[in-house]
């Protein structure tokens, strides 16, 4: 790996340009069809885009057991339910307000994997992070949604739901560090859209749907875009810089779907929305980092150079990254 330049900065704005804007064009479809359709629609087009790039790198497919049982789960509970999840809940909710809520994503990883895993352990930074982001959701959707009282309570549950599902793929999916990448997505994709795919022709019945042209363009664009490509550029940044430099990418697809949503659509954001927006960013950032205090350095006369204050510490994996 080495360290992120100038084009690693562009994917990385790219990549949240594509997945800002799934949701004003989720938004579209689902105007046109229904959210069972649009989630089976998008990944089936995505499985055939990362089937063709796992043909054209000539990608190996996952090997051993473990590995298959995790392409399924990170299917079911990464692509599968929470892309219908949030299908559903943007039939009510605006395509910004999905977005904000999306952003708690990383901040779910991090208590998730504080009880999964052995190395991501919760810090300050991480606790601070959490309580923040989840003041920003509460500010978000109000008091009184949560307990019930708001019309939207449901779908936006549904998609606070489907960032839980991220959150947990985002820990199985580490058992395919070692496994080839494109065609490990294209696996994924692929289960995906075979667990969707029946549902939809027998509760839906697509067929007897009136075609429209801009839903259809707009599924498209989700399955090329913000799915297929995506997951492309995701390994390809991860190969050049490391995982750890994707994080930075959760700060930006929240304010860029706002902005989308409110060019494409016109959806003028509530100044709640904005606060709330404000404060799980910032809850995002406190997660990343890590607070401890300096070490006291002796001067040849024993004295104290430096008084002891917090400050903020390099990630470890930041660490051993500039060194490579």
């Amino acid at each position: 790996m080495t360290r992120p330049g100038i084009r690693e900065y562009a994917l990385l704005l790219i990549l949240a340009l594509m997945w800002g804007s799934s949701f004003t064009f989720i938004k579209i479809s689902v105007h046109a069809y229904s959210p069972l359709v649009v989630a089976a629609g998008r990944l089936t087009f995505a499985a055939l885009v990362l089937w063709c790039f796992a043909l054209i790198r000539k990608s190996d497919m996952p090997k051993g057991r473990r590995a298959w049982v995790s392409t399924f789960l990170v299917a079911l509970v990464g692509n599968a339910i929470p892309f219908f999840l949030i299908s559903y809940g943007e039939t009510r909710v605006d395509a910004g307000l999905a977005a904000i809520l999306m952003s708690t994503v990383p901040l779910t990883t991090v208590v998730l994997a504080h009880f999964f895993t052995h190395d991501e352990k919760l810090s300050l930074g991480k606790v601070i992070g959490v309580v923040l982001g989840t003041i920003g959701v509460i500010v978000l959707v109000g008091p009184e949604t949560l307990s019930g009282l708001g019309g939207e309570f449901l779908f936006q549950l549904a998609i606070l739901v489907a960032a839980v599902g991220y959150a947990i793929s985002s820990l199985v999916a580490r058992n395919l560090r070692d496994q080839p990448r494109i065609g490990s997505t294209a696996v994924i994709l692929t289960f995906a859209a075979a667990m969707l795919i029946p549902f939809t022709l027998i509760l839906d019945q697509p067929w007897t749907m009136d075609w429209d042209l801009e839903g259809a363009l707009a599924i498209l664009y989700l399955g090329m875009f913000p799915t297929g490509i995506a997951m492309f550029l995701i390994l390809q940044l991860i190969a050049i810089a490391g995982a750890s430099f994707l994080v930075f990418n959760n700060y930006l697809v929240p304010a860029v779907g706002v902005v989308i949503s409110f060019i494409v659509l016109g959806e003028v954001p509530q100044p709640n929305a904005l606060v709330a927006l404000a404060v799980i960013l910032a809850g995002i950032a406190a997660s990343q980092m890590r607070f401890t205090r300096k070490s006291v350095a002796l001067d040849a006369s024993g004295a104290k150079n430096d008084p002891v204050a917090p400050v903020m510490e390099v990630p470890e994996d930041e660490k051993n990254k500039s060194h490579q």
